[in-house]
């Protein structure tokens, strides 16, 4: 089994005369434990009690079913850079067997669970591969304000060269797209009022230029959700523009306006909102809708699902060395069952519910 292979190269930092389960025992029952759909240190007591002789096939419990503190006490222990080193190690096996990707969606997610009152809410900052709708690599801070300081240090640790990565406004930062373009990568990164004098010199620049045929890439209208739905993009080249030299390989500006109104509104009011984004990309390139279309998968099919159906937010732990880890190896239980299951009609909380039920599927998953 690769996942326990891996699961068993983490380094075990405990005094050897007071271990009882092995780390790796812990880990693997942990992980299944969420696979199947626990969320706290009693779950996983319980779910090893009741799948005990199924568990002993791969690990050890010769010391018997450790208790709801053991398992605090290890992921307190626990370093979580060891377990985003799990991570990491099992996505990359995944990306290798399967088409890689050419966008790397990167964004934060605050763990709202673990605010306390002297601190605030630990941040996760994901890097979320498209094509195939996994979690690549993560850092976690102890606030959303350090967002910036975490994105560069995840972006140094990855390969990006024929890759582009988006970003939300957050990330809009001259230190961030110089880095990019050093590891031979691509950006579209949102552009807001962060950077006044850009943002207005962009805004300037788009309204002179005009909304031409040439310059747009998509127009299309969307009628869900009670609401008909205008999208334009326009691309416009401002690599002659001044605000922007100063900015590594950026090229290109993408403006996209959305016009909406609710279909049950007997006024009709309608709204108008622009935004922008800068890239590195050619300002020809078809490719840019989609990649800023693309970007919020990580919200919808990560972030989400992390709190829907993995009940992250109402995860309290007092701890955060076992909240950073507990939350890791929540980024690989979704892994493997988008990986590992590609029924098409099956729902992901579907596919929770059958590991719980279902021994031979669960084994699936983890083989």
């Amino acid at each position: 089994m690769q996942i326990l292979k891996m699961i068993s190269d983490i380094p075990d930092m405990r005094m050897p005369a007071l271990v009882q389960h092995n780390l790796s025992s812990i880990i693997f029952v942990a992980l299944c434990g969420i696979l199947c759909g626990c969320e706290d240190w009693s779950d996983l007591q319980e779910y090893c009690r009741v799948k005990k002789d199924w568990l002993s096939r791969y690990v050890s419990l010769e010391n018997g079913i450790p208790s709801s503190d053991t398992f605090r006490r290890v992921f307190t222990s626990l370093d979580p850079d060891n377990v985003e080193t799990l991570l990491r190690t099992h996505a990359s096996e995944i990306v290798a067997n399967n088409k890689a990707s050419d966008q790397i969606a990167i964004d934060g997610k605050a763990l709202r669970g673990s605010k306390r009152l002297d601190t605030g809410c630990l941040t996760s900052v994901s890097a979320w591969c498209h094509e195939n709708e996994l979690v690549l690599a993560e850092k976690q801070t102890d606030s959303k304000s350090n967002e910036i300081t975490a994105i560069p240090l995840l972006l140094e640790s990855m390969a990006l060269k024929k890759t582009t990565v988006t970003i939300d406004a957050a990330g809009c930062q001259k230190s961030i797209v110089s880095l990019i373009v050093e590891k031979k990568g691509d950006y579209v990164l949102g552009l807001k009022r962060n950077h006044p004098k850009l943002h207005k010199a962009v805004e300037h620049f788009v309204t002179n230029e005009g909304e031409h045929d040439k310059n747009r890439l998509f127009d299309a209208f969307d009628n869900s959700h009670g609401r008909t739905t205008r999208r334009r993009y326009f691309a416009y080249d401002v690599r002659k523009l001044h605000e922007i030299q100063e900015w590594s390989g950026a090229k290109t500006v993408i403006a996209v306006e959305t016009i909406s109104s609710k279909n049950n509104d007997p006024k009709r009011k309608v709204s108008s909102e622009w935004r922008y984004y800068l890239s590195s990309h050619k300002c020809t390139d078809k490719r840019l809708p989609d990649y800023i279309r693309n970007h919020w998968g990580i919200e919808n099919k990560l972030h989400w699902v992390l709190d829907v159906h993995l009940k992250e937010d109402d995860d309290q732990k007092a701890e955060r060395n076992s909240t950073r880890s507990f939350s890791l190896l929540k980024r690989i239980a979704l892994n493997i069952v988008r990986t590992k299951d590609k029924t098409p009609k099956r729902s992901l909380k579907r596919k929770l519910k059958h590991s719980a039920w279902d021994d031979d599927y669960l084994l699936s998953m983890l083989t």
